[in-house]
């Protein structure tokens, strides 16, 4: 009959220590990791190869209590719950998990309900299950205030929170790049399509558009949409006098579905209307139309993000604001 190793004692310093010949303090020392203690390079290589060939596993609770660390980041949207099939949070997660894995920690993710106080929300994030806490929120949450006057290290990714350190994509000259692209183009009748919200890459993105056409000479035409109902747009363009030739969208799922409609529609893309999204978020390889779109390099700005994080932890002083340069990904749809 085979063991169960599932039932078996986990193998302790002390077990380590008899098998190998030595004290157990030295064994101890030498898993700990503890700076003061200094042995030699043979006997610290001889512990960890037999607590290696042991099975020896630290215990989580006593490490973290040693290193007064839970190596648990979380991570919190303030927009909603947590839905996989969300383009941008899916990337922001994934990355993030691919982030903390290479520096020996956990992600733990917040996902509070509409029903949750901000009370007991707060009470959550704060209750030492974690080291630190990335947040993507926007500047008015209720809960914001409260998470930047408090002792648990904060930093915000991909929307700019004007009381805690942020990490974002460089929003205004990414929407530059889409305008000017479509300008080179031939185009003049450039609209802009973006959601109802607060967020500060929202904002930052439809004042980049505004500017962007202003100094071109061209007349900026705002639309705003709720969320991803492109019906506006295309109802806007059947009655104007003058259709615009193409639409910048604030996100990609935004332009996959305009593009998605144009088709339906009968409206070719690009020969009818070009159409350039947000994000780079899409697999051009799952596309039947590439999608034109700016990158916003959401692994690069997660790393950058957990990297500020740390220096946080540390008690390192953190820019303000870190901006991570966003750039033009041509393709089908212009």
């Amino acid at each position: 009959m085979h063991k169960d190793r599932r039932t078996e004692p986990r193998p302790t310093a002390r077990d380590i220590a008899r098998a190998l010949g030595l004290s157990q303090s030295t064994v101890s020392r030498i898993l700990s990791g503890a700076p003061q203690y200094r042995f030699s390079e043979a006997t610290r290589r001889r512990v960890l190869d037999g607590a290696a060939r042991l099975g020896y596993r630290p215990h989580a609770v006593a490490r973290s209590l040693r290193e007064r660390r839970t190596r648990v980041i979380g991570f919190c949207s303030l927009q909603g719950n947590l839905d996989a099939r969300n383009l941008f949070l899916a990337e922001i997660i994934g990355s993030l998990q691919r982030a903390c894995s290479e520096c020996d920690e956990f992600l733990l993710l917040h996902n509070f309900g509409p029903d949750i106080s901000d009370d007991d929300a707060y009470g959550e994030i704060v209750s030492g299950r974690i080291d630190g806490l990335i947040l993507h929120a926007g500047d008015t949450d209720p809960l914001v205030q409260r998470l930047a006057q408090s002792n648990l290290p904060v930093v915000a990714i991909a929307d700019r929170i004007a009381v805690i350190p942020s990490v974002v994509c460089d929003d205004r000259a990414g929407i530059a790049l889409a305008i000017q692209h479509l300008t080179d183009r031939g185009h003049q009748r450039i609209w802009f399509a973006h959601a109802p919200t607060s967020l500060a890459s929202v904002n930052d993105r439809f004042e980049a558009y505004r500017t962007a056409m202003t100094v071109l000479g061209l007349s900026p035409t705002p639309i705003e949409i709720a969320y991803e109902d492109v019906e506006p747009v295309l109802q806007r363009i059947r009655d104007a006098d003058e259709p615009p030739t193409a639409v910048c969208c604030w996100n990609d799922a935004t332009a996959l579905i305009l593009v998605s409609a144009c088709r339906k529609a009968g409206l070719r893309v690009p020969e009818d209307l070009a159409v350039v999204g947000f994000d780079g978020l899409l697999d051009q390889r799952l596309e039947w139309q590439r999608l034109t779109t700016v990158s916003a390099h959401w692994p690069e700005v997660t790393r950058k993000a957990l990297e500020v994080l740390h220096a946080r932890m540390r008690s390192e002083p953190v820019p303000r604001e870190t901006v991570i340069p966003a750039s033009l990904r041509p393709g089908e749809t212009t």
